[in-house]
């Protein structure tokens, strides 16, 4: 029987341990590569054309590919300590009680960032965008990965987990109609309401500065409703994201010098007093 160098025994198995960890270490960096290829072509179908995402895209690939490489590169170390005779059972209970103790207590941490996640993915809002959301209205300031600032009417910030965002109004998403309710008294005909209307549609139209903003010229939706001394007529159009608000305001204006120059009858509400009660009234 031929003696056994333990030493040479020994050796050799070093070198195959050593040969199998050069191994997988190689497998897992092709695995890292592959991963980040792929998730740099996912990534790269949400950008917009003008680039307008890319910095904050670029932030949630690179973040998410950290996580990713941290999680590989626990596993290759368990499996390399495990191959070493070191006992990695109870590292990986502990790691599992602390994941486990961590995720519990940050819950709402994590709901937040992954509610940021989708929120970027799904292109849900912009900054820049007026919004309704959470009982807010404004203009978005920041979106974050934890949180969305908000921008309201008065210049109050409001600053709003991610996790709160479950409903949203997006007013900047495409192209968007306005209304403008009239009320006319009986003395002005139908005819001469759609005759002021078309002339109001007009001069919208030919506004140097507003008209580039109207989609769809000021028509007369309806009459909506017919009361004793008055009905209530509703024009409505569609304007480009944001600028309904000037549009209106706009029309308005111009319904107003409309009835004064055709000097006709508008509803005029007035305040009255029936049997000790105050009452309103559209005449």
């Amino acid at each position: 029987m031929p003696d056994i160098n333990l030493n040479q025994l020994a050796k050799t198995n070093i070198i195959k341990d050593i040969i199998l960890i050069l191994i997988i270490i190689v497998i897992s960096k092709i695995l890292l590569d592959s991963l980040s290829h792929l998730m740099a072509k996912a990534f790269k179908n949400k950008m917009d054309i003008d680039g307008y995402r890319k910095v904050r895209i670029e932030t949630l690939s690179k973040n998410l590919y950290t996580v990713i490489r941290f999680i590989v590169g626990f596993i290759i170390v368990m499996i390399i300590l495990d191959m070493l005779g070191i006992n990695t059972r109870s590292i990986i209970a502990t790691a599992g009680i602390g994941g486990v103790a961590i995720a519990f207590g940050a819950q709402t941490l994590v709901k937040d960032i992954v509610t940021g996640v989708i929120i970027i993915l799904d292109d849900t809002f912009r900054v820049g965008d007026w919004i309704k959301t959470a009982g807010v209205e404004g203009t978005v300031e920041t979106l974050g990965m934890r949180h969305t600032k908000i921008r309201d009417y008065d210049g109050s910030l409001h600053t709003i987990p991610n996790s709160q965002i479950t409903n949203v109004q997006n007013l900047n998403s495409g192209p968007i109609r306005f209304d403008c309710n009239i009320f006319l008294s009986y003395d002005v005909s139908y005819e001469q309401a759609q005759d002021l209307v078309e002339s109001v549609s007009k001069k919208l139209k030919a506004d140097q500065e507003l008209g580039k903003y109207l989609i769809q010229d000021v028509s007369i939706f309806g009459i909506m409703e017919v009361r004793e001394n008055s009905y209530l007529l509703r024009t409505t159009a569609v304007a480009v994201p944001g600028h309904q608000w000037v549009l209106g305001r706009k029309e308005r204006k111009l319904i107003i010098d409309e009835i004064s120059k055709r000097k006709l009858n508008p509803s005029i509400q007035v305040v009255a007093l029936a049997n000790g009660k105050e009452i309103n009234e559209e005449v």
